[in-house]
């Protein structure tokens, strides 16, 4: 965790530096890196899910559980309903095309899912 203060200060440095350089380079650097981190914590709040609580996922972001849910909890169930979609149809495209192999892959990676979802349930 030291290395990543330590690079967030870094990249706090040369934000800054950029800013009073060329602002509107500044604004076009800053929301690639907001687009990166907001990405990077959506991943952390689905990994979050399978062993924590909301109350314990606000807590980690510095809001309250209700604020926590609000802003990720739809967009998680979304993702994975699409995901169970995709998963379930190339596991019945691979079962029709006689693929066994990838076909359990596809079943695997459905099953993953599925558990994902229900574990997540359960905490909260």
């Amino acid at each position: 965790m030291e290395e990543l203060t330590a690079l967030r200060q870094t990249l706090d440095h040369h934000l800054r530096e950029a800013t009073a350089a060329d602002p509107l380079q500044a604004l076009t650097a800053t929301a690639a890196v907001q687009a990166d981190v907001e990405g990077h914590q959506r991943a952390a709040v689905r990994a979050a899910a399978q062993r924590h609580s909301w109350t314990e996922i606000g807590e980690a972001l510095g809001v309250s559980k209700q604020a926590a849910h609000q802003k990720f909890a739809k967009p998680w169930a979304n993702t994975l309903k699409e995901e169970l979609k995709t998963d379930a149809k190339a596991f019945k495209t691979l079962m029709k095309k006689g693929e066994l192999r990838a076909a359990a892959d596809a079943k695997d990676r459905l099953d993953t899912v599925l558990d994902e979802f229900k574990t997540a349930n359960r905490r909260n």
